[in-house]
């Protein structure tokens, strides 16, 4: 035991609370505290500590109402009870023969919190934690002297995924080990009140749109030699003077901050845009939205951009010949009433001179 507790692997803090570093298997067992001289008639508790197998990957949980709690318990623990009670391994029936009788329960813990409120109304939750109880019949069990009575009267209840359990009675472990838990769902009316809090804003927002093959050098604002400066895409800190490139197998660097805390973006990408903070003394400074469009839609929409200004003129143009051909239509009275002058001049001018 080392003179300073916190170094040591089981100790207790000065608040009386017990601490356990890298739990292991001789750790389990049961643990008493009580009150202080006078006081350990009232104050008196017994905590047991079992440890149980660590959770590999996503562990399965079922949830719902009482209802369909009731559908979990007859699927997965009643019939499980079932198999104890009649099982003929032997393993099981060693344990039925010496006056124990098994049963797979749900234990309840505390409800939490009225969450997910929507106009004061939301849902709260407990979680039914899978143990194995014992029954035992004291007129069998007192004639008997074997291990499985003294193991079973030691352990009222065990978690389902005990590893004591494994060592003892593997076959037992295996029909309960993998068994899921279950969440209980319940409507609740006491929403708690959320306090708004406000966050820490950047003093700069700025916003760049860059075609895609674009350079951008950005300085942060209020920077001198004498500030620290830090630069974040993302939630990801840019070191000074690495350069770096968020594309795979890239080569060359698309991304420089330097010795001053100026950003440098080189040939850029959409593997580039992204919210980019820079900080100064740890002070939140500017907040700048990089935004990149790629080469084919840029032409596409200078594409369309032009083709919209020559269909406005073809359109302008033919809006013009219609309303030349419409101007003639109605006009057409006079262009002949012109035609028949014309004709009658070239009469007189045709008729000879008599004396």
């Amino acid at each position: 035991m080392d003179n300073n507790a916190s170094y040591n692997r089981i100790y207790s803090t000065p608040e009386l609370s017990l601490v356990i570093k890298d739990l292991a298997l001789t750790d389990a067992g049961v643990y008493l505290c009580h009150g202080e001289e006078g006081q350990e008639t009232e104050n008196k508790f017994n905590y047991r500590i079992e440890p149980i197998f660590k959770e590999h990957g996503v562990s399965y949980t079922e949830q719902g109402n009482v209802t369909e709690w009731e559908k979990y318990r007859e699927m997965h623990l009643a019939s499980v009870t079932m198999r104890f009670a009649v099982s003929q391994m032997h393993e099981i029936a060693e344990i039925r023969e010496v006056g124990i009788t098994l049963q797979v329960i749900s234990e309840w813990m505390p409800w939490g919190p009225c969450e997910h409120c929507v106009l004061k109304r939301g849902y709260r939750t407990r979680v039914g934690k899978c143990r194995l109880k014992r029954q035992v019949n004291m007129t069998v069990a007192n004639k008997s002297d074997s291990f499985v009575v003294k193991f079973f009267r030691r352990c009222p209840s065990l978690p389902c995924k005990a590893i004591l359990l494994e060592e003892q009675f593997p076959g037992v472990s295996s029909a309960i080990r993998h068994l899921p838990e279950f969440i209980l769902k319940e409507p609740c009316k006491k929403c708690p009140r959320v306090k708004k809090v406000k966050g820490r804003r950047f003093k700069y927002i700025k916003r760049f749109v860059l075609a895609e093959g674009a350079y951008l050098t950005v300085v942060c604002p209020e920077s001198t030699m004498d500030t620290q400066v830090s630069w974040k895409k993302d939630s990801i800190t840019l070191e000074k003077g690495i350069r770096r490139s968020f594309r795979k197998l890239d080569p060359e660097a698309r991304m420089i901050v330097d010795a001053f805390g100026t950003l440098y973006l080189i040939d850029v990408s959409t593997h580039e845009e992204g919210n980019y903070t820079c900080y100064i003394d740890k002070v939140n400074m500017m907040q700048l939205k990089v935004i990149v469009i790629p080469k084919a839609k840029l032409l596409t929409q200078e594409f369309l951009r032009h083709l919209g200004y020559l269909g406005f003129i073809l359109l302008l143009c033919s809006f013009c010949y219609c309303s030349g051909l419409i101007y003639t239509w109605r006009q057409r009275d006079k262009f002949i009433v012109a035609n028949q002058k014309n004709n009658a001049i070239g009469e007189d001018e045709e008729t000879p001179l008599t004396d």
